[in-house]
């Protein structure tokens, strides 16, 4: 797989990315290092001994946290991910949001096409995954195409305040609204006039607010939606299949008994973060949990993948700044989401997979959105479908941007 020209600029762009390699400093993975074999993980219990009960979870379990903080620390390699996330182009940009006139130092990785009907797409993660879950796709394409006959412009943001994105001056609480700004001037900066956004967790928030309100988003496709309640009333008597009804359920055990995390983000997100960074591992507890109950575990993730995205949160020291999205959204604890500006006018496409968070029925979608133009339901895959699943997530993705092409680039 050759990248070379992956890398290459549109004509005319307006802003001045800057290439970017990605290099740890040694002192800061010894430092992990010594951290890591330090922590003192507690005796047996019942609770984490039984850590997946008939009703319910109790949570990550010892033997797995064991298992996995002696990997981490005998056999995880640190610079072998480094080197494979830096094959692919990345580069920085300042972008200035002009509502409030905040400065964003933003990352993104790329594949740009040479292409001049290129659609261009920005792919939006959440937490606790970061730019890194769309790497495997990222590699699908650039073994698919060549710069010349690729049919997009690929950008893959950290999005503001995660991972290698940051603000010079935090001063002031990240908004989504202002995020997402940040997002479409990370676009517009890149000469994008018209462009296609597609997200998940916290990404699927920002893709609404940048199709919802910002012209230059033309389109958008989610795989993963929370109703409002005034959604879900309107949606209360509309039959769902079996399927779907099987990942309904499992969308409300998340609400009754693994949102927790969410309110403690929201309500609390300085202790949170502060008890999380004095130990790796207990940062991996946490967002471990995540990446296993989150996942289609009929086709896990690996513990080394899980390690990898993990670490990645520790060397950029980006988990106390992560937390402005769960202030956005769940500040009050047992309240509703707020409704984001989303259009129903521009293209809308969905993705379901069925072990997900919060997930969208086909006939409810047809039903809420009458600018719906696409929809597929898979049997496999989970929260973090890019990264589970790539090779259904991109053609899902492929399918969409050749339905909705002629409104992002008109002939």
């Amino acid at each position: 797989m050759s990248l070379a020209g992956f890398g290459s600029l549109p004509a005319g762009i307006l802003g001045s990315p800057s290439p970017f390699t990605l290099h740890v400093p040694n002192q800061d993975l010894r430092h992990l290092h010594t951290l890591i074999p330090k922590a003192n993980i507690a005796i047996p219990s019942w609770y984490n001994t039984h850590a997946y009960a008939p009703n319910g979870t109790f949570g990550v379990s010892r033997d797995w946290l064991k298992d996995a903080q002696e990997t981490w620390a005998e056999e995880f390699d640190w610079r072998k991910h480094e080197k494979h996330y830096n094959s692919f182009p990345n580069f920085k940009i300042n972008v200035t949001t002009p509502s409030d006139g905040q400065l964003f130092e933003l990352h993104f990785a790329a594949l740009f096409s040479k292409n001049d009907t290129a659609i261009p797409v920005t792919f939006l993660h959440g937490w606790p995954g970061s730019w890194l879950e769309f790497v495997p796709m990222l590699g699908l394409l650039a073994e698919k195409y060549t710069p010349e006959t690729l049919p997009y412009h690929i950008i893959v943001p950290s999005i503001p305040d995660y991972g290698l994105s940051s603000r010079p001056r935090e001063d002031r609480e990240l908004t989504m609204e202002v995020a997402a700004e940040a997002m479409n001037e990370l676009m517009v900066a890149l000469g994008f006039d018209a462009y296609v956004a597609q997200g998940g967790d916290v990404g699927s928030f920002l893709a609404q607010v940048m199709c919802g309100v910002h012209d230059e988003c033309k389109a958008f496709h989610l795989n993963m939606y929370f109703l409002t309640p005034e959604q879900s009333l309107a949606v209360a008597n509309i039959s769902v299949t079996a399927e779907e009804a099987a990942q309904l359920k499992v969308a409300a055990a998340w609400g009754s008994t693994g949102s927790a995390y969410a309110f403690e983000h929201g309500t609390r997100p300085s202790t949170i973060a502060l008890v999380l960074s004095t130990s790796p591992v207990a940062m991996l507890t946490w967002m471990g949990e995540k990446f296993v109950e989150w996942s289609d575990n009929r086709d896990p993730l690996t513990l080394d993948t899980i390690l990898s995205l993990v670490s990645f949160y520790w060397l950029t020291n980006s988990f106390g700044r992560a937390m402005w999205s769960y202030r956005s959204l769940t500040s009050i604890i047992g309240g509703p989401l707020p409704t984001m500006p989303t259009s129903l006018i521009k293209p809308f496409g969905y993705s379901a997979f069925p072990v997900e968070i919060a997930t969208l029925p086909e006939s409810w979608a047809e039903y809420l959105f009458p600018n719906l133009v696409f929809y597929k339901r898979h049997e496999l895959g989970g929260h973090f479908a890019a990264l589970q699943e790539p090779d259904a997530f991109l053609k899902d993705m492929e399918k969409f941007l050749a339905i909705v092409k002629p409104y992002v680039i008109p002939s």
